[in-house]
């Protein structure tokens, strides 16, 4: 079967970044985070918390392939940098808890 070890659906690759961010460079206030082996879980989540926010007139998730362990949000607010912030807040929570609960192998 050419599916990938079950492992590689939960651990982030060496020199990966949990999350990155690039911002829309043909719509003013929008961007795309990219968060690395998370799913439809963290993303339908992600997309609902946003849409509480009154700033956000935009947002949405992707998965890109089923194969590629990662999914895309895109969002277009009147404030991306507060988003920006979220997003890292989320991050340093999320390191925090795997620093935690860490075993080494």
């Amino acid at each position: 079967m050419n599916a990938p070890d079950r492992y590689e659906r939960f651990v982030v690759p060496e020199g990966t970044k949990k999350v990155s961010y690039e911002r829309d460079t043909k719509i003013i206030n929008a961007a795309s985070f990219t968060i690395e082996r998370e799913d439809h879980t963290i993303g339908n989540i992600l997309r609902m918390q946003l849409h509480r926010d009154e700033n956000v007139l935009f947002a949405g998730y992707k998965l890109p392939h089923p194969l590629q362990y990662k999914i895309i949000v895109r969002a277009y607010n009147q404030a991306i940098n507060d988003l920006d912030k979220e997003f890292d807040h989320l991050k340093n929570g999320f390191e925090a808890e795997v620093a935690k609960h860490s075993v080494e192998y």
